[in-house]
């Protein structure tokens, strides 16, 4: 069961938490460990030798929205600032012909908020669906460098570019729950909990298909991105059993 606590209230971090915080971590460490081996693939390739000719710019490009200063302090409140500056920082711009291959973060915008929201906190979901579109990207992008998740050897099996569109789908659900939850602390907004509501069921229709999305996924770094960011029972198994954090790197 989820609990909120009231806004205001102080508590020590739960361990769930400080595993929280363990995950953001290591994904800011892997983003600066391969950001450059990422730049030189995106600058001399056309498609990825693992995707079936999907297109780099694709899966590379800088989200098309920053947000404005109320959005940024929603980010920030639930400690994602990280999650959209980043993108922002090395995302590439790109040929808006060239199409984003990852239309099921914007699916998931979609369902969450109305076209033409304009509070703070839906600016702020837009921004971390857009994320998390690029943070699958960037990870699909070097996954052909990786290696498989289970068994830590090289070479993972080449994947359909519709299992990163689900992958991206899931994430975006999964960080949108954990903003609308933080945002909800300090704001009783009846369509922001509506949002929340949402994004919790979202989360129940996806964690009956994660097993099999992790296993089609297969490289480490993209399971890890997706295992981590979305809420299930198996969100942090690999830090409760006291291994996994920085396997390889």
């Amino acid at each position: 069961m989820r609990t909120m606590s009231p806004a205001g209230e102080s508590a020590v971090p739960s361990l769930r938490a400080a595993w929280r915080t363990l995950a953001d971590g290591l994904l800011i460490q892997r983003l600066h460990l391969h950001v450059q081996e990422w730049r030189e693939l995106v600058q001399s390739s056309g498609s990825l030798p693992d995707l079936g000719g999907v297109p780099v710019a694709a899966l590379a490009a800088r989200p098309s929205h920053v947000p404005g200063p109320q959005a940024q302090e929603v980010l920030a409140g639930a400690g994602l600032t990280y999650w959209w500056s980043l993108p922002q920082l090395h995302g590439v711009d790109a040929d808006p012909d060239s199409g984003r291959i990852l239309g099921a973060a914007e699916q998931a915008r979609q369902r969450l908020v109305a076209e033409g929201a304009a509070q703070p906190w839906a600016e702020a979901l837009r921004a971390v669906c857009e994320a998390s579109a690029w943070w699958v990207g960037f990870f699909a992008i070097i996954r052909h460098r990786g290696v498989r998740h289970l068994t830590l050897e090289p070479n993972p099996e080449a994947i359909r570019a519709q299992v990163l569109d689900s992958a991206a789908g899931a994430v975006a659900y999964g960080m949108a729950d954990r903003l609308l939850a933080s945002a909800l602390q300090t704001r009783d907004d009846v369509s922001a909990r509506g949002a929340y509501c949402e994004a919790v069921s979202a989360g129940i229709e996806i964690e009956r298909t994660l097993p099999a999305l992790l296993e089609e996924l297969g490289e480490l770094r993209l399971v890890d991105l997706v295992a981590t960011t979305v809420v299930w029972r198996g969100q942090f198994t690999k830090y409760a059993g006291g291994t996994g954090a920085g396997q390889v790197e």
